[in-house]
């Protein structure tokens, strides 16, 4: 090393800790500079500039703070770069060759690698040039082993159901080191909900979902909106409903899911739509969006003229010009529509009542039906964990080939989930089988008042609760109804007519003839007639 140097020197501190657990051992930013600062007090260096790359800094920071650092010293005439080892500069070839051009363009020029006792400058010897290629080799190994345990332990953490990351938001990391898993973070699940039960209705943008959930209390930690743009990736990750997306694969997740397949399904669908029509509100008509033309299968588009709402087919589609093309008000819509209400709706609240104690009678039994299934499939799930534990120490102690490893892990997996999912389906089928059967029955009850005394979004609202779709035939709009609406089409008006039998005879034992007349819903089968929203 060449200690005879003017004290006109400046020099370039360059510090860098590649990991957290080089933090704790002693490798900390602060420990590196202070050693790096002594140095050059000791041969009276003037430090022109401080680079610090933290442990959390990507591969591209990485070297973009290395260009950086090279491109000050250049632009400064700073000829000394100082850092602790080889490997805290650089870990690859190319910039190893980009650091040897630079020290070669001037005789002056020299990194002191303070830890190792070396040197690199345009006097190091063949013998040196040697080592310092042999340690660029070592350090480059150990970065590429390195990445490939992390993969490995990533592949591991993916086959026991964890996400090998950080969570998304609504859910939070627990455990100790090399068992943390991911479990619901209580404070933000609710608002991950909302964002997607609000978007699976159709009537909300992005940005009104970004709005209502900065209304609703929702910040991010520096008290901002949750953007639009990070609501949109949020809003695609099945994650959400018990799935791990990893390099363009899907995993089986063990952690609590926050919202149905259903509910994700369906977002999924709205969000890859083609119309933009959810999305550019320039107006809100009540029925923007909802009615199709029967004959062209274009949508209906809606203008306001001296205060009336007007609606027609778009002519797009199959037709250059739709040959059926009616304009219709709005009001000669919403009164074919709202004769559905009086049909679907319990005709008193006392057959309301007999319903609610129906459905209550009904899933007493099925409570403990549901009960026996449980156990029976979380005995199947502990087998098949055991025998998965089983191949992994087998795995680990090289005891059977690792190909018939891999397939039998896969095998089990497949069957995990699919217990796993039988368990879903049993809870799903009780109790809140019961409560949105109760739930229905009440919307229905109360829906007129509901859309008379609603606002434009509520009663839209309503309305896709009701129908999965509106087509215009001439001046006629056929309905086609959602799996609850239809059901109710179907058996309240036979219920409601029972009742009034009822009460004209005056027979006793109403909740068996009620009960009588709606043997599918009231027997417990599941129709999956939760309301989606």
């Amino acid at each position: 090393m060449n200690n005879n140097i003017s004290s006109k020197i400046k020099a370039l501190v360059f510090c860098r800790v590649s990991s957290k657990e080089q933090e704790d051992t002693g490798y900390s930013l602060d420990s590196q500079e202070k050693l790096l600062t002594e140095y050059a007090g000791k041969y009276d260096y003037k430090i022109a500039k401080v680079y610090r790359i933290s442990e959390s800094a990507s591969g591209k920071q990485v070297r973009k703070t290395f260009i950086e650092a090279l491109q000050f010293a250049t632009k400064n005439k700073v000829d000394v770069i100082l850092c602790e080892k080889i490997d805290r500069l650089t870990r690859n070839l190319k910039d190893a060759a980009t650091v040897d051009d630079w020290v070669k363009e001037d005789t002056k020029r020299a990194v002191h690698f303070v830890k190792e006792n070396f040197t690199l400058n345009q006097q190091t010897r063949a013998h040196d040039n040697l080592v310092w290629d042999m340690k660029v080799a070592i350090a480059r190994f150990y970065t590429n082993n390195l990445s490939e345990e992390v993969k490995k332990g990533q592949v591991e953490k993916l086959a026991q159901g964890w996400l090998p990351t950080k969570p998304p938001l609504g859910y939070k990391t627990t455990g100790d080191k090399g068992h943390k898993i991911h479990v619901v973070d209580e404070e933000v699940a609710p608002f991950m909900r909302k964002m997607f039960e609000w978007y699976a209705t159709g009537n909300y943008s992005i940005a009104r979902v970004e709005k209502g959930l900065f209304e609703a209390g929702m910040r991010t930690r520096s008290g901002k909106k949750l953007g639009m743009s990070r609501i949109h990736v949020l809003l695609q990750d099945p994650f959400y409903y018990g799935k791990i997306r990893w390099m363009d694969k899907l995993y089986a997740g063990k952690h609590e899911p926050l919202i149905a397949k259903d509910v994700f399904d369906k977002v999924q669908i709205l969000i890859r739509r083609k119309t933009l029509a959810p999305h550019l509100m320039k107006h809100n008509a009540l029925f923007k969006s909802k009615v199709f033309c029967e004959n062209c299968g274009g949508m209906m588009t809606w203008y306001e003229k001296k205060g009336h709402w007007y609606g027609h087919c778009n002519n797009h589609g199959e037709y250059a010009k739709c040959s059926k093309k009616v304009c219709m008000r709005q009001e000669a819509v919403e009164e074919q529509i709202t004769g559905v209400f009086d049909i679907i709706a319990p005709k008193n609240e006392e057959v309301l009542a007999a319903i609610t104690q129906i459905l209550k009678d009904k899933h007493k039994d099925m409570a403990n039906n549901r009960e026996s299934d449980i156990k029976r499939f979380n005995t199947l799930l502990a087998n098949v964990q055991v025998q998965k534990d089983r191949l992994y120490e087998a795995k680990l102690n090289k005891e059977v080939p690792v190909d018939y490893v891999e397939r039998k892990l896969s095998e089990l997996t497949t069957e995990e989930e699919t217990i796993e999912n039988s368990l879903v389906s049993i809870r799903d089928k009780s109790d809140e089988h019961q409560a949105a059967g109760i739930a229905v029955h009440e919307l229905a009850f109360r829906c007129k008042d509901i859309y008379e005394a609603g606002d434009i979004d509520n009663k839209r609202l309503l309305l896709s609760q009701l129908f999965t779709n509106l087509l215009q035939n001439g001046r006629e709009i056929k309905k086609e109804y959602t799996n609850a609406a239809s059901f109710l089409m179907e058996w309240m008006p036979k219920l409601n007519t029972d009742y009034e039998l009822q009460k004209s005879e005056q027979i006793k034992g109403k909740d068996v003839v009620l009960s009588t007349s709606s043997p599918i819903w009231l027997g417990g089968q599941d129709l999956n007639l939760r309301p989606s929203g």
